[in-house]
């Protein structure tokens, strides 16, 4: 019993303990976001569907945001570029 308390007591303490591991399971899967937005499956993405399920603040940025990512410039985004561009995102 006094093992339960003590670990209870930690976390509420510590709640940065328990909120770190629903952290990590929020960061979306890369490959998955591509996927949902490669409308027309070629493996690319384009400006428009780049823009698919972004909101506010995301959807304001979107084509300054699509530019940096589209590193080759060719007007189109790949899922290794996407990949990066996910990557360099996070704090």
């Amino acid at each position: 019993m006094t093992l339960r308390i003590l670990a209870m007591s930690l976390l509420v303490t510590f709640p940065a303990l328990s909120a770190s591991a629903a952290d990590e399971k929020k960061a979306p899967d890369p490959e998955k976001v591509f996927a949902r937005k490669d409308a027309d499956g070629d493996g690319s993405l384009t400006l428009e569907e780049f823009k698919t399920g972004l909101k506010d603040k995301a959807l304001e940025n979107a084509e300054k945001r699509f530019k940096k990512i589209d590193t080759d410039g060719n007007g189109k985004v790949s899922l290794d570029e996407f990949k990066a561009g996910m990557a360099a995102k996070k704090p």
